[in-house]
């Protein structure tokens, strides 16, 4: 009735089905986990932004911008690499965190859409108020400073600027799952 060859290739394409089967298994698997990285990641992404030091730095950026704008010699410090301001530490270790996250980002290894819903304005923000105490590091410290939070804040602007921003916050308030708002 059934002769080997028939046999063959049924076993063949039973066998293909199940690593069919598998293959997709595994891309869920990958992607779940994944997802349990960018939850990690974005929750030590909002401890940090959140923390009481950042928002210190947060509100010191604004004295170090002033003090750059108007002090020439202060300047010429941050061109040196053997000297390091004190008020701009706090700045540097939230410049290597943003750093990191940065990196994390662009190579894929986190969601940017999640980071850059929450925060593309924060980075904006601080980006425009570090950028010239950046470039003055650079001189000093070498043309990579600060280069991934660079990149990832003109990715945030240019989000923004394209109305990523605001289709996002539209989606939220077409959300089926709120009930109706009474007006």
């Amino acid at each position: 009735m059934f002769d080997s060859g028939w046999a063959a290739a049924l076993a063949a394409i039973i066998t293909a089905l199940i690593v069919a089967g598998t293959a997709v298994a595994a891309f869920r698997q990958l992607r779940h986990g994944r997802n349990a990285n960018d939850i990690v990641v974005y929750l030590r992404l909002i401890d940090f932004m959140d923390s009481p030091a950042t928002s210190a730095t947060r509100i010191s950026l604004m004295a170090i911008a002033e003090r750059l704008a108007t002090d020439p010699a202060y300047c010429e410090d941050l061109k040196n690499p053997g000297l390091f301001p004190e008020e701009f530490r706090n700045a540097g270790e939230m410049l290597r965190f943003l750093e990191h996250i940065s990196v994390l980002v662009t190579k894929g290894g986190v969601a940017e859409s999640l980071v850059l819903a929450e925060y593309a304005d924060t980075f904006v923000d601080i980006w425009e108020i570090l950028r010239p105490a950046i470039l003055l590091r650079r001189n000093a410290l070498g043309p990579y400073l600060g280069r991934a939070f660079e990149h990832l804040a003109m990715r945030a602007k240019r989000h923004i600027d394209s109305g990523g921003w605001d289709r996002e916050y539209a989606a939220l308030e077409r959300d089926p799952r709120d009930p109706p708002r009474r007006e």
